[in-house]
């Protein structure tokens, strides 16, 4: 198991991962698709997720999801879900620019001052929190690669 929990620990592991994604994985996603699909959930971060969870979802079982997860310090998760109301990623996405971007959405995070709009199912979350747990999300579509 991959473990990542903070964005130095995502770009280590992406440093380290093989020239070749294998062929084969346990989600929908290219792994192209896979990197983007991380990337598109930090820039939503940043700029508001599309679609939320009901309010009532993000009051109880999202916290709680989110609780469990920032104690574990790893998450597992849906590898095919897509983010809810996110447009279709491309079926001829380029590794190196999907790279590119995760990398580039990890840059810009860093800088960010906020405000951060709620996630999607855990609701309010602080710039640590978010950092977390895109690391862990990250962390958890990577280790198919390893």
């Amino acid at each position: 198991m991959l473990r990542c929990t903070t964005f130095s620990d995502v770009l280590a592991a992406l440093d380290a991962l093989p020239l070749r994604p294998p062929s084969s994985h346990p989600q929908r996603f290219t792994s192209a698709q896979a990197l983007l699909h991380c990337a598109q959930s930090i820039e939503y971060s940043m700029s508001g997720y599309p679609k939320l969870r009901s309010a009532l979802f993000r009051a109880t079982i999202g916290p709680l999801v989110k609780r469990r997860f920032l104690r574990a310090g790893a998450m597992s998760h849906d590898l095919a879900a897509p983010l809810a109301g996110a447009p279709p990623l491309p079926a001829d996405a380029d590794l190196a620019s999907a790279m590119a971007r995760l990398r580039g959405a990890i840059a810009t995070f860093r800088t960010y001052p906020g405000p951060f709009g709620p996630h999607l199912a855990y609701g309010a979350c602080t710039k640590a929190e978010y950092e977390a747990l895109h690391s862990m999300h990250v962390a958890d579509h990577l280790a198919a690669w390893l």
